[in-house]
């Protein structure tokens, strides 16, 4: 785990001096070594990181390196996005090493959380973007390569829209859907968030609404799934993760985290708060519960949680009018977001990634 610890505490650090700094040769300079650090200690990870790296991820890059035509690259795992296969493609013009490959998939990654972290940068504690990319997405997204890709681009196309960015924000949720089309079930936070004015009057009714569809959809799943099935709407490569009835189970330290979030709002002073902000924050914490609900019945809710709690770090640092108030808001949501980091480290080795091992590096 030291060697995460330390990448995360020196990149964190290289970005605090840079949006400090009135030099704009070393504000860029340390922007870079802010990438660089986590980009690079992804780039030295040896792929010993479960099925989704040796399904998704040595195989595709194989393929990738050893193809001259990326139409027939394409015929190939027909069910893996194409934005995907073309990245695949076009790093393999670089290097045949999948280090390089690991290497800038997390340049993306994290080009795109330090972006958004300075994009928010007149907010204080813009800071709390890049400690929820670390604890909550890092070694995650060193897993599920393909949707990682896809939840950082609806970060940042939140982020866009969030800033009246609209026309720029849907283009990069149309191309996040390229790489994973999960990104689809995030849609709805778009309404959310264009309607947060309609949606505070009729709260009650809406979190009603949200507990009654999901104990009717979980009570109903099987039905629900055979006529999806059906109408076509699930293609065969889903239907099995969709199904998986007794495989998996509710993600429990996830829901804890999520419930956590909201019992954080609801403990702030009441003249202090932003109310539309922690009334979104807490909308879709309250979808994420409910999605991971269904962890006992298909890994894809839980999946799909992940792109409604990507927003609430955008958004807590302005859940307060109170410059006091939003710095203690985000310094418990970073003790939330370390509780989980430690526990999936403790318990189940978060991902796979823990211990840090690299052959290159002799760990």
């Amino acid at each position: 785990m030291l060697p995460y610890l330390i990448t995360f505490t020196l990149s964190l650090v290289a970005y605090s001096f840079a949006i400090r700094s009135l030099n704009r040769r070393l504000r860029l300079l340390l922007i870079v070594i802010s990438i660089l650090l986590p980009a690079t200690l992804a780039g030295l990870h040896d792929p010993s990181l479960g099925l989704d790296w040796y399904g998704y991820g040595i195989d595709i890059w194989e393929i990738a390196t050893n193809i001259h035509s990326f139409n027939s690259f394409l015929q190939y795992y027909p069910a893996i996005e194409p934005g995907y296969k073309l990245l695949n493609y076009a790093i393999s013009f670089i290097s045949s090493d999948y280090h390089v490959f690991f290497f800038f998939h997390q340049l993306i990654l994290a080009s795109i959380a330090i972006f958004v972290a300075y994009f928010n940068r007149n907010h204080k504690y813009s800071e709390i973007i890049l400690i929820f990319y670390f604890l909550y997405m890092y070694n995650t997204s060193i897993n599920i390569i393909r949707q990682s890709l896809a939840l950082m681009m609806f970060l940042l196309a939140y982020t866009l829209w969030d800033s009246h960015y609209r026309k720029s924000s849907y283009s990069i949720f149309g191309i996040s859907l390229f790489f994973h089309t999960s990104a689809v079930f995030a849609f709805p936070i778009y309404i959310v968030s264009a309607f947060k004015h309609v949606l505070r009057k009729y709260r009650v009714f809406i979190i009603t609404a949200i507990i009654w569809t999901a104990y009717y959809t979980i009570n109903s799943y099987t039905y629900i799934l055979t006529q999806l099935i059906d109408l076509n709407i699930f293609s065969g490569h889903y239907i099995g993760y969709a199904d998986q009835v007794g495989e998996v189970s509710i993600h429990k330290t996830d829901i804890a985290f999520q419930a956590g979030i909201i019992i954080l709002l609801f403990c702030l002073p009441s003249k202090a708060k932003n109310k539309e902000i922690c009334f979104q924050i807490s909308i879709l914490a309250l979808m994420a519960i409910t999605l991971n609900l269904f962890g006992n019945i298909t890994d894809i809710a839980f999946r799909v949680a992940h792109y409604f709690i990507l927003p609430i770090a955008i958004l807590m640092p302005r859940v307060s009018r109170s410059l006091k108030v939003n710095q203690i808001a985000c310094i418990i949501f970073a003790i939330l977001l370390a509780s989980r980091f430690l526990y999936f480290v403790f318990s189940g080795g978060a991902e796979n990634t823990v211990p840090y091992k690299s052959m290159l590096l002799g760990i």
